[in-house]
Parts: C-alpha cells; structure tokens; sequence
C-alpha cells in the first residue's frame, strides 16, 4: 500500500500489510467497496500530501489511483475514479495514464484507449501510451492500427526495445513478405540500434557476430559516457556471445569514467563481473559480486540464484588452481 494511499486512510507508518501475498479477488473487491464506503464520509484534499490549494484533492486522487494499480487492484481505482470524477485533473498527463492503466487490467478497453489516446495528446514524447495503445489494438486484432501507433511511438523514441519486438509481431501477424527487411529498412531510416540489432537476431540467431556488426558502428560514434545504459547492456552481452570477454571491462571502465562516478546499472555489473570469470581474472570477478550486491536495485532472482552460482565457479576454479599447484609442488 503506497503512502498517499495510507495516509488517507489514517493507517500508521509501521503498517507491513503490504508485505502479504497476493489477495484474492475477493478480498480485493471487498477493499473497493470499504474504501468507497470510507470516501462517502472522508474529503478527498491534499492537507496530508502537502499539495497546494489550487490542486486540493485532484493530485491526491492521482497518487491513489496509481498505488491502486500498482497493488493490482484496478477495480478498486476505477471505482475510485468514478466516484471522484469531478476532481479528476483531465488535462495531466499522470491521471490519464493510471486511468488507462486501471482500465486496460480491468478488461474496460474503450475506457483505456480514451485514456492514452488523452495522456498521449498531453506528453506525446512519453513512450507508454503507444506501447499500452498497441497493446490494446493487438489484442482488438486491429493490426493497421497497432502499427501506426508503435511507428509513432518509435519517432518518440527510436530505440525502444519493446516497440520494436511488437512492430515485429505485429508484421508476421499482417503476414508481410520479408517483414525482417521492412524492419531492417525502419531500423535504418530512425538510425536505431535496438530496431538493427532485433533484426539481427531475427535473420541470424545463431550468430551473434551480425548483431556485434551492427552495433560497432554505434559504439564508435558514442562519445565518452554518452551511451544509454540499455545499449551498453546490448554492447556487452553481444561481446560475451561473441567471446570477446576482453572487450568488456575496458568498456565499462571508460563509461564509469566519463560519468564521474555515477554508478551503472546492475546488469553491466554483471557482465563486468562475467567476462572477468571467464577470463579467470578471480580476484577481479569477486570484487565485481561484492560490488554488485550492494546495489539496491539488484533483482531478488539474482541475488538468490545468479551471485551464488557465479560465486561457486569462482570457488570451484579457486580449489582447481590450488589442486593443480599442489600436485605439481609434489611432483617436484
């Protein structure tokens, strides 16, 4: 249960119920209508939330429709909604959004389709109306659709990975004729590493080198420090597929020394911290884990699965090397 959300339902900081599993769609339900019951007699304004006088209520409904969501209870925020329609801010961004977003959970697509066509109008540079647009004329099979809204969402940002895997679902369900070099064709034209490098996968997944190919000449035009962390994420992992573990720190140092300190993401953590286990740089590789733990954005899957094996091959190949110097100590 997120903060605004609490607060105005007067629930103390050291609350922890929302530490417990996922409730049931019962449960759920029974909470929308408690929550409607409580709102009949308890104004919606910001005195809690600190909010202005001139946004009193609009951006406290906001921040809990979008705390609703997030604890997967649309039902619950649309009601929300629709019983505080008169306080709802339609010309921000952010309330259109977690409306559509509330809607499209619910299954009440026709509202959720108002909803981003709204939130696009307002910020047409932010990508997820398009993606949750495209989202919603695939599932309607409106495929013509779909692409023109994924085609002007990757105008907004041409690199974005999950615009482009639907563009390419997209065209294989329109049944185009060498749709890969349609893609390929795009991925040009918006000079696009992620749309060149999806398309090399397509075409050739079994060979990595096509995909390095492609983003060579990216990486060779980036500045020190000016590529995305998505890209290098991409840059490496081709490099370790490629076998080119070699490549890998040098790269990751010189973005960790053109940002000034600023630290990367977990996953080039991660490939530093591979490519150095590969290499049988130990030392290297355990000082990279320990470093990796320490991030706070850190995946539990990786902490539990991920660090402990990579720790275990450190061990394991650690024991091998004394073993092996053992034996040749005793041989001499």
């Amino acid at each position: 249960m997120g903060p605004a959300l609490r607060r105005y339902l007067g629930i103390t900081s050291d609350y922890r119920g929302d530490l417990s599993a996922k409730v049931s769609d019962e449960a759920a339900a029974a909470f929308g209508q408690a929550l409607l019951a409580y709102a009949q007699d308890h104004q919606l304004d910001g005195r809690a939330d600190n909010v202005g006088a001139a946004n009193v209520g609009s951006a406290v409904l906001v921040n809990i429709l979008e705390e609703l969501v997030t604890m997967d209870m649309p039902a619950a925020a649309l009601q929300m909604y629709a019983a505080h329609r008169d306080l709802f801010p339609v010309a921000d961004f952010r309330a259109q959004f977690h409306l559509g977003n509330a809607a499209m959970l619910a299954g009440s697509l026709v509202q959720a389709e108002q909803a981003f066509i709204e939130a696009q109008k307002l910020v047409p540079g932010e990508t997820a109306p398009y993606m949750n647009m495209a989202q919603i004329l695939i599932h309607d099979r409106r495929f013509d659709e779909a692409r023109a809204w994924i085609e002007a969402g990757l105008n907004a940002d041409a690199n974005h990975c999950g615009l482009w895997e639907l563009l390419a679902w997209v065209f294989e369900q329109m049944e185009i004729p060498d749709h890969t070099k349609l893609l390929e064709k795009l991925a040009g034209e918006n000079n696009s590493w992620a749309g060149l490098s999806m398309v090399a996968e397509l075409v050739a997944p079994a060979e990595p080198e096509r995909k390095l190919n492609a983003l060579e000449a990216f990486y060779a035009s980036y500045s020190d420090g000016a590529a995305s962390e998505e890209f290098l994420v991409e840059y490496t992992a081709v490099l370790g597929q490629c076998g080119l573990y070699d490549r890998i720190p040098a790269v990751i140092w010189r973005v960790k020394s053109a940002r000034a300190g600023k630290p990367l993401s977990w996953k080039l953590q991660l490939h530093l911290a591979q490519a150095q286990i590969a290499m049988e740089q130990m030392s290297e590789a355990r000082a990279s884990l320990e470093a990796l733990q320490g991030m706070k954005t850190l995946p539990a899957s990786v902490i539990d699965t991920v660090i402990p094996a990579l720790m275990a091959e450190i061990n394991g190949i650690n024991e091998s090397n004394v073993i092996s110097t053992g034996a040749k100590n005793e041989h001499h």
